[in-house]
């Protein structure tokens, strides 16, 4: 009777695996290569002869053979995926992930944090490795103080040039600036009487565009002089304001001299 009752529970298991190309043992031959191909390479553990690994800023993760604690690999590190040995394992709040043909440890979360010292971090494991790093020296505590970027007044990155052309030339200035919350970008001109004008005006002939980019909170702004005359001489102002404040660049814009 138990006989009996044992090979219907043996048939029925190998019938199970065939049902699905494979069977139990083929299973289970992965992981018993694994665990050979670490039995030749690693030695009997004997922990009393591990090393403790200091400044690790990503945390400690075990060695490959799974004896002593090492220096986990930090956030943009090669990384190993499955039973490979070369490069070794992530740290805290990081996984091994393929990019561009290679490992290489990722964030978990990948949302911008503002730090506690205004430095905008792209994620929060930027952020605790740079905090560990100060831990080890007399630096200031760095802690993080809310989700997103930090706010920031801008900043002009590429400034409008001086620039002279001949009667009747199509001219363009240009303007990048970068913040946080993103700025905008107007335009003042200054002609040769003396007079402030804001841009745009009734004048057709000077068109204003912005645009965000070219790279992450950056905007870029344009002054177009459809057809350069003396009466557009004088000084271009890139103004670029936000929530945290307004800075600006100037360049001058002339007509070239006639020859006579």
């Amino acid at each position: 009777m138990w006989a009996l009752l044992l090979v219907g529970v043996v048939v029925g298991v190998k019938g199970q695996d065939a049902s699905e190309g494979r069977t139990w043992g083929d299973r289970v031959q992965p992981e018993s290569d694994e665990v050979e191909e670490k039995q030749e390479r690693c030695e009997v553990c004997d922990v009393s002869n591990c090393e403790s690994p200091t400044r690790c800023v990503a945390g400690v993760v075990s060695d490959s053979c799974d004896c002593c604690e090492v220096c986990a690999n930090n956030e943009g590190e090669l990384c190993d995926i499955g039973s490979s040995s070369q490069y070794g394992r992530c740290g805290d709040n990081l996984e091994c992930e393929e990019k561009g043909g290679e490992a290489i440890c990722v964030c978990r979360e990948g949302q911008t944090v503002c730090g506690s010292d205004g430095v905008s971090y792209d994620t929060p494991c930027e952020l605790n490795e740079e905090s560990a790093r100060r831990s080890y020296g007399d630096l200031t505590e760095l802690t993080m103080s809310y989700w997103g970027p930090c706010k920031e007044g801008p900043v002009i990155l590429s400034p409008p040039t001086d620039t002279y052309g001949p009667l009747g030339a199509n001219l363009t200035l240009d303007c990048e600036a970068k913040g946080y919350p993103a700025p905008t970008i107007t335009w003042q001109y200054e002609n040769v009487e003396g007079d402030t004008i804001s841009l745009p005006s009734d004048d057709q002939m000077i068109s204003i565009q912005m645009r965000g980019g070219p790279g992450p909170l950056m905007v870029t702004g344009w002054a177009q002089i459809l057809s350069l005359d003396p009466n557009y001489s004088g000084m271009y102002h890139c103004i670029a304001s936000n929530s945290e404040g307004k800075v600006h660049a100037k360049a001058a814009v002339g007509v070239y001299r006639q020859e006579v």
